[in-house]
């Protein structure tokens, strides 16, 4: 794969910031058409010590394949709001991003994504036939920051893909870069949903607690032998009551279900419903010379 280094400088005299605090500096960088990319370093500099008339400033940069859109994501709440920061360095849309505070104009100490070991060895593959850099300044409203200038360096390499490839991944890049308005893909949880939907018994620790079944209810048994004795009739709400009773789930660390579920039926045995027929049984007979009989 042939290797490309391109070198890129974003260099302003001035910028001020909106009456919200931001202002977005972008450049755009063209590269072969058709072709499948292949990012492999990257790395970035910043040339001058910059003057702000305010003791803190918030910065970001990215590097995507398209230009990248301010979110609705805050970046900082205090001292000054700091909002509608760039997509987040884990979105599909970006290949490089850094940010950092600048307090008192002094150097920035950047905050990096991929790190400085992975930015050298990078892997990234994309198929847009360009690369953009953003830059975001957020700070208190109506500030000017003075003597920005930033040097970039990517190391690239490409290879020949057939159109459809190409127009598949340029399709897909470009839907990515408009997914990251609002990114919300993250829930609370509790402890105990941690304990009991994952490790149920080995967080909460012992045999799970069991109830067994108890035959005192008079309603829990019913004749399988005399058809003059139907079954209870019951109503169609009843029914399916009973089927959701019998599909309950229990929390993980209670019993299973009810000790006399509505649902359960128990088949009775011959012996138990009349007692015994005799008091032996099988019963003994002696014939007439004094011989046992076989019943």
């Amino acid at each position: 794969m042939p290797i490309e280094i391109v070198k890129e400088t974003i260099e302003i005299d001035s910028i001020t910031l909106n009456s919200d605090g931001q202002a977005f500096v972008q450049k755009r960088i063209n590269l072969p058409q058709g072709k499948l990319h292949e990012l492999m370093q990257t790395d970035i500099f910043q040339d001058t010590y910059s003057y702000f008339q305010v003791p803190n400033v918030l910065m970001e940069v990215v590097v995507a394949p398209y230009p990248s859109i301010p979110t609705n994501m805050e970046f900082q709440d205090s001292p000054f709001p700091a909002k509608n920061r760039l997509p987040s360095a884990g979105d599909d849309s970006v290949l490089f991003k850094a940010n950092t505070t600048f307090v008192d104009s002094t150097a920035a100490d950047l905050n990096q994504f991929p790190s400085l070991q992975i930015a050298s060895n990078q892997k990234t593959q994309f198929f847009t036939d360009h690369l953009y850099i953003t830059m975001h300044f957020m700070g208190p409203g109506d500030q000017e920051l003075k003597n920005i200038a930033w040097s970039f360096m990517f190391v690239l390499g490409s290879k020949n893909v057939s159109s459809l490839t190409h127009g598949i991944g340029v399709l897909a890049e470009s839907h990515n870069a408009m997914c990251a308005l609002l990114m919300e893909n993250g829930h609370m949880i509790s402890l105990q949903t941690l304990r009991g939907n994952v490790f149920p018994m080995w967080r909460y620790g012992g045999i799970r607690p069991e109830h067994m079944i108890t035959p005192i209810a008079a309603n829990a048994y019913f004749l399988p032998i005399n058809t003059r004795d139907a079954e209870t009739m019951t109503t169609t709400p009843g029914i399916r009551q009973a089927v959701s009773d019998a599909r309950q789930m229990s929390a993980f660390d209670e019993a299973f279900g009810d000790r006399r579920p509505s649902w359960l039926r128990m088949h009775l045995n011959a012996g138990v419903v009349a007692g015994p027929v005799r008091d032996q049984w099988p019963p003994i007979k002696h014939a007439d010379n004094g011989n046992v009989r076989m019943l």
